[in-house]
């Protein structure tokens, strides 16, 4: 019976598919603590061996600071839940680590891996603190207590999250925060990406300190945005009550990637009646994507495949191979990445290789897509060489048991480069430092907007503790051109701000960043926002 017993969650222990991922794990599992119903779910039914399994033997996470001289090691044991992976890379960063080198192995139902890791400036990681919220980093209960290396208070605010996707136009983000601040509502942190031609937003909203309450008022400003992000359905919006500290990067990886991917199966469908012989073999010559999935691996009759996968590519992801290759105003660490995906027949494995510059984030921006993709990684090695280049070697394979598919590893190649590329927006860098004042970001929006410059990206942080709000904006000008440092500085003097220092580290090819302070009695007096008060409650007739 034993013997029976065994076996049976042995095998359960492979049909990965069923198995929650680890967001969802550390949300039931929470439940069960408060409730006291550890060993079934909400619904009554038997939670999977892995959730009983992690009781019993609990994540091991081991720092040394002693084998190496110049980095930290860091080793996880744990289960291997879909997601686990993208939350240790997630924290790490959020601690603002920067990770060397990394070794992962995993038989997928758990996995070890090695972390080597220092802290931006080079050092082993030293902080008592941060070390200790390492250990406990996959902790149930373990919340976010640091946000790029500065640490904070665990933020017990809840508000009301609102996600934001579509065709990219100059002035939505504008459009948007003056729709929330017309309607009382104050916008307290906000994160924005745009890629070729698509843009997505993840705004923190907080009305009178707390969540919107009123569903028909949520459902109506729902209605509103879908209007404001494209015609015919075109754009997404996603209205939900948050709480704790918002993950703007992840939150817009999954939206970029499904925008992403969207365009990639209507590029892909409609390929075989807008291309030409000449077009298709113009496109063949690019090595990086004849090479994504090699011809020395693949069969021939995958080659009709590999053929038609090639003109998927065609449309906005070619455009933007064609407008990333310009360096105006782009960071000095971007870099075209070398993708490929490859067949190991006799394991199965998805063989993925990832060559580019190295930065921070490029790890987790690459296990994200992975993830989102429900791409398993078995094994993995993550190298950043001395010279500044960085290469990413991962053993994948399809979470649901998909066999190997050219197509599928052609659109895989295309998101992870989208995913790398995404990173680097066009732009001036523009940082403006205020008080934190109801509507100031839709003001903000609206004064760019109003001299003709549009928002490539932008970040947005309010201190609760010191009350001052952090804005970052790439900003271009209409035509999609560099911008005169001139207009954008007459910009932000129109709302009494004056230049600060922006920094010395320019490199040839990328403009100098502009900082700007806006004192918090010339911030009230050149306010000119919405008209509405905070505490209005009616719908904007302008939108």
């Amino acid at each position: 019976m034993s013997a029976i017993l065994l076996q049976t969650l042995g095998e359960a222990r492979h049909h990965h598919g069923s198995i929650a991922c680890f967001d969802d794990y550390r949300e039931e599992e929470k439940a069960s603590l408060h409730q006291k119903t550890f060993s079934v779910t909400k619904n009554g039914t038997l939670r999977d061996y892995e959730a009983l399994e992690l009781r019993v033997n609990p994540t091991q996470i081991e720092i040394d600071n002693d084998s190496d001289d110049a980095v930290t090691l860091l080793k996880v044991d744990s289960a291997n839940r879909p997601g686990t992976l993208v939350e240790v890379v997630q924290y790490m960063l959020g601690l603002n680590l920067q990770i060397k080198r990394a070794r992962i192995s995993s038989d997928r139902s758990w996995f070890h891996d090695v972390f080597e890791v220092t802290e931006a400036n080079g050092e082993k990681v030293s902080n008592v603190r941060k070390l200790d919220f390492l250990k406990r980093m996959l902790n149930i209960e373990q919340e976010g207590i640091f946000n790029n290396g500065d640490e904070v208070a665990v933020d017990p605010i809840e508000s009301t999250l609102v996600e934001l996707a579509g065709p990219d136009k100059a002035g939505k983000l504008a459009e948007v925060t003056r729709l929330l601040t017309n309607n009382g509502c104050n916008v307290r942190s906000a994160a924005v990406w745009t890629y070729y031609g698509r843009v997505a937003f993840v705004l923190s909203v907080l009305e009178k300190g707390k969540p919107i309450a009123d569903q028909v008022k949520l459902q109506r400003l729902r209605q509103i945005m879908l209007g404001i992000m494209g015609p015919n359905g075109q754009g997404t919006v996603n209205i939900k009550k948050h709480s704790g500290m918002v993950h703007h990067d992840r939150t817009l990886h999954q939206m970029m990637l499904a925008e992403d991917s969207k365009a990639w199966d209507q590029a892909h469908s409609n390929c075989g009646q807008s291309l030409c012989a000449a077009e298709l073999a113009s496109r063949m010559s690019d090595a990086s994507l004849a090479d994504a999935v090699s011809p020395s691996h693949a069969s021939p009759t995958d080659s009709a495949s590999s053929l038609h996968a090639d003109c998927a590519l065609q449309g906005d992801f070619m455009r933007d191979r064609v407008e990333s290759s310009s360096p105006l105003l782009r960071s000095a660490k971007h870099s075209t990445p070398n993708i490929s995906i490859v067949q190991c027949r006799h394991t199965g494995y998805w063989l993925i290789t990832i060559a580019c510059k190295d930065r921070s984030k490029l790890l987790f921006d690459t296990v994200c897509t992975l993830a989102d993709m429900d791409y398993d990684v078995y094994h993995g090695t993550i190298n950043a060489n001395p010279d500044g280049s960085a290469m990413q070697e991962f053993y994948a394979k399809p979470r649901w048991g998909r066999p190997w598919d050219p197509r599928a590893a052609k659109k895989l190649a295309a998101m992870l480069e989208a995913s790398i590329q995404r990173r680097f927006p066009k732009g001036l860098k523009l940082h403006v430092h205020s008080v934190d004042r109801f509507g100031s970001l839709a003001t903000l929006t609206g004064v760019l907007r109003d001299a003709g410059l549009t928002i490539n990206r932008a970040k947005v942080k309010t201190n609760a503790a010191n009350n001052v709000c952090g804005h970052t904006f790439y900003v271009m000008d209409a035509s999609g051109a560099a911008p005169e440092r001139a207009a954008v500085e007459r910009a932000c003097q129109q709302l009494g701000g004056h230049l600060v220092e922006a920094g010395e580290d320019v490199t040839a090819g990328c403009a100098a960043p502009i900082a700007f302070s806006l004192p918090s009695q010339q911030w009230r007096s050149n306010w000119s926002g919405a008209a509405a008060s905070p505490d209005s409650t009616g719908f904007s007739s302008s939108t």
